[in-house]
């Protein structure tokens, strides 16, 4: 038998005083707890009853054992338990990071929705324009806008993007509308500054994709049936 059961078994008739009042107990026939025990003490090389006909009684080595099983059922309890109260309501300290603007518009009301369902639950929010090393910087999850290269780490996809290239009237009226994304290395380009070095804008041209070069230290990534310019 299993050894906790076993256990529970031994613990039983030792509450009871008894094989019957054990059986009783546990809905299981006395034969079946006499075979318990017998396998228990096999197993310990130890009396921990000793039996007559008319009265059960507990031996030395018996009690003390009844006592260390109760001890270890107890704290089997408290796990189970502490385990169960764990998936119930979660808790603790939560860190994650997101690009500022997505972060800020996207993000913070999720978190908003996520505290006031988990109020025990602190979250602390990174937002920045730079690819956070997760690992380094004790970040537990992070908004990753693009490509996700090859990685040990899970990841969940939960949503699109479309990036634009966009432009002033003015602007456009002074240097003219780029035809094809080709035609953008002969315009002045402003792109946000990051951790990676990206020196190339991919676009598309009704599905055919192309490259524009940007000639900035970190551009955007331009996706969707076409490159505009506003």
């Amino acid at each position: 038998m299993d050894r906790l059961h076993l256990i529970n078994i031994f613990v039983a008739v030792v509450d009871t005083g008894g094989f019957a009042g054990a059986g009783r107990k546990l809905n299981i026939s006395p034969p079946v707890v006499t075979r318990a025990v017998n396998e228990l003490e096999a197993h310990l090389g130890v009396r921990l009853l000793t039996r007559t006909t008319r009265v059960v009684r507990v031996t030395e080595a018996g009690a003390r054992y009844a006592e260390d099983c109760r001890v270890i059922r107890a704290q089997l309890g408290e796990a189970d338990e502490a385990v169960g109260g764990l998936h119930a309501a979660p808790r603790g300290r939560l860190t994650g990071t997101a690009p500022v603007g997505f972060g800020a518009m996207y993000v913070t009301p999720v978190v908003t929705k996520y505290l006031s369902q988990y109020p025990d639950v602190n979250v602390s929010c990174r937002f920045m324009d730079r690819l956070v090393n997760m690992l380094d910087e004790g970040v537990d999850i992070a908004v990753r806008i693009g490509e996700l290269p090859d990685s040990s780490m899970q990841a969940i996809r939960v949503g699109k993007m479309r990036l634009r290239i966009c432009a002033t009237p003015d602007y456009l009226q002074k240097h003219g509308v780029p035809a094809a994304p080709e035609d953008l290395q002969k315009h002045v380009i402003i792109a946000f500054s990051g951790a990676t070095a990206i020196s190339e804008w991919r676009t598309s041209t009704h599905g055919a994709p192309g490259l524009a070069k940007a000639g900035a230290s970190h551009s955007p990534v331009a996706r969707g049936n076409r490159a505009r310019m506003l």
